[in-house]
């Protein structure tokens, strides 16, 4: 790898590895929109008719992906859209959402990708904050009322997206990305990947992740197909990632740590044997850290010939703002972490001390990245923007900014970083960036609710994953805990529904009166591991063949056959033991009980095991266990 130096303070040389010396930046990069116009524009039909996004239905050329982002940008103008808008796109990961993103571009909007699966008051209140002039959702292009020109307009770049993250104030904040920015962070990440026009990327993250635009405009960008799972594949085991893999093609997979994480583990030995992903040269993980113990891991299945990109970078940086490449074949770090490694293009990373000195080598200090590729700041909020961006002292050019990240890092003598945790009140679970003090303020919104406390666990499986767990009072004759979950699912992203609430009398004080969040995390801990019903989910199994003989411990089972008894009386074992429910019955939703793709995912590996086959999304798609388990194949 090779490395270069940047200079933070002038007395005080720091080295920092960069990114592999393929990347290449350009001195002024044309546009995403611009690069693409030119493909489907190309005088030689071969390249207009390459594919630009796959599905397992169809194939769509660059140039049928221009038309129809033409078609809908002509609907949108008509709608009086234009430069400076947000325009909000609701639309599943697909071809569709593609279009619709690239004819706000075409129009000099910015668009907004929500989730299509989140809450419409969910969805309400982002377009209301956003200002959006328009939505984008299948009924197709719909004027918004009460929307004001011009909402991201600005003095330093246009906007190219907003993507809202969770904020400290208990709202969550909208952060914006200039064209230009995102037009030279797109060149490095080609670079990074290696990308070309023959590489096929698979789009997983959903919509309302930055991921997923790093996952699509880089691809096309060099000419490469982007490629999409179906809309029921909210969770795939190894055997099927594998067989989507292969039929779409896939040569580059971008993988949420956790997931990354627990299919490599469900890849060991047999299980990994029946898996192949030969045509994959390169995954890429974030999102949570990950340790060179997950390296071994890696590399002893069926991915392990690929190499490994550990990314990380927050949405203000313009998603991954560094990066730690392994090849297959090179040794380890000698690190339990594995590091996050050196900038991505053209990116400062500051180590800095309390009073924003540069820290020596070896030292901790809060991460802070300068460069041209930032993000403007934040939607309309010009304070928290002053709050986090501000003027680079180190940097070369007029009017440079830095982005303070509030992550600790340690850097190593070869320059690279190592990630080691957080100095304020945000988490990471499962990928997502979660700012606890919003869990809070939408649990004390809930009816009934006079005080809250969210924390992050460790969720026990020994693969690093953690949960959103939150402990909280009530009034007298309050909802009980099922009743807040229920009542939050209604108007939150899962990703901020607690999937442990304990609910007290009272809550831990510190002596000046406030919440002890230490002490609710010690409380809620011990909750969670005296929850299980057992030792482990492989006690659960082992005990499972004479609890399916009996029908014992599985409540009034209405079942035709001894056989579905048997297989709903193993799946509520696996899922009491892995959700710490011990009273979860066969009339009860998996995901109503703080259940999500990783636990299913979870449930289905160990099911197989047993010569039993459920698809993660079977279970997750499932209105209860009963149903849930009528949908259990024999192997």
């Amino acid at each position: 790898m090779t490395s270069t130096s940047i200079i933070p303070d002038p007395a005080t040389p720091i080295t920092i590895a960069a990114a592999p010396s393929r990347i290449t930046i350009a001195a002024a990069p044309s546009r995403v929109a611009d690069r693409i116009a030119a493909r489907a524009g190309h005088p030689d039909a071969t390249v207009r008719e390459r594919v630009a996004l796959r599905t397992a239905a169809a194939d769509i050329t660059y140039a049928e992906l221009w038309e129809r982002a033409q078609k809908a940008g002509v609907e949108l103008a008509a709608l009086d859209v234009g430069a400076g808008d947000v325009v909000g796109v609701r639309l599943p990961s697909g071809p569709g959402a593609v279009a619709a993103m690239l004819a706000c571009w075409h129009v000099g909007a910015a668009f907004l990708p929500m989730d299509a699966s989140a809450p419409d008051a969910h969805r309400d209140h982002l377009l209301h904050r956003s200002r959006a002039r328009a939505v984008i959702d299948g009924d197709g292009p719909r004027a918004l009322t009460g929307a004001a020109p011009s909402a991201t307009g600005g003095p330093r770049d246009e906007g190219a997206y907003v993507i809202y993250t969770s904020g400290s104030t208990g709202t969550p904040k909208g952060v914006l990305v200039g064209q230009d920015a995102f037009a030279e962070h797109t060149t490095a990440i080609a670079g990074l990947l290696g990308l070309r026009d023959t590489d096929t990327v698979l789009q997983f993250a959903g919509l309302g992740f930055d991921v997923a635009q790093e996952e699509i405009w880089p691809t096309l960008a060099v000419g490469g197909t982007v490629a999409f799972l179906d809309s029921k594949d909210r969770a795939l085991s190894p055997a099927e990632l594998a067989d989507r893999v292969r039929e779409l093609r896939v040569s580059v997979l971008q993988l949420p740590t956790s997931y990354w994480r627990l299919l490599c583990a469900q890849m060991q030995g047999a299980e990994g044997s029946g898996c192949s992903f030969e045509g994959v040269h390169t995954v890429v993980i974030g999102g949570e850290a990950a340790g060179t113990n997950d390296v071994h891991v890696h590399r002893n299945g069926p991915l392990g010939h690929s190499t490994l990109i550990n990314g990380y970078g927050p949405t203000e940086t313009v998603v991954t703002c560094t990066a730690f490449v392994l090849p297959a074949h090179e040794p380890l770090p000698p690190t339990a972490g594995l590091p996050i490694g050196g900038p991505v293009g053209n990116r400062r990373l500051h180590v800095l001390d309390a009073d924003r000195r540069p820290v020596p080598v070896g030292s901790p200090g809060e991460l802070w990245v300068g460069g041209s590729p930032l993000a403007e700041g934040y939607l309309g909020e010009p304070l928290r923007t002053e709050e986090r961006f501000h003027p680079d002292p180190f940097g070369s050019v007029p009017g440079a900014r830095m982005y303070r990240t509030g992550d600790l890092v340690l850097r190593h003598p070869d320059g690279a970083l190592e990630f080691l945790g957080r100095l304020d009140n945000q988490v990471k679970v499962r990928g997502y960036r979660i700012e606890l003090d919003e869990v809070d303020r939408h649990l004390t919104d809930t009816r009934g609710v006079t005080a809250a406390a969210a924390v992050a666990l460790d969720d026990g499986s020994g693969t690093g994953g953690r949960i959103l767990a939150a402990a909280l009072s009530v009034i007298a004759d309050g909802p009980t805990a099922e009743q807040i979950r229920e009542e939050l699912r209604g108007r939150l992203p899962s990703h901020l529904v607690p999937g442990l609430i304990h609910v007290r009398d009272t809550l831990p004080l510190t002596a000046s009166g406030k919440i002890d969040r230490r002490a609710v995390a010690a409380l809620l801990a011990d909750a969670y591991a005296s929850s299980t019903p057992d030792a482990d989910a492989t006690a659960a199994v082992a005990e499972s063949g004479a609890v399916a003989e009996s029908g014992a411990d599985v409540g009034v089972v209405d079942t035709d056959t001894a056989e579905v008894s048997a297989d709903l009386a193993l799946l509520l074992k696996l899922i009491r033991t892995l959700l710490r429910a011990p009273d979860f019955g066969p009339d009860d939703d998996f995901l109503a009980h703080g259940g999500d793709s990783l636990v299913a995912l979870r449930v289905s590996g160990t099911l197989r095991e047993h010569g039993l086959r459920l698809r993660p999304s079977d279970l997750l798609t499932a209105t209860d266990a009963r149903a849930a388990a009528a949908r259990i194949v024999r192997l």
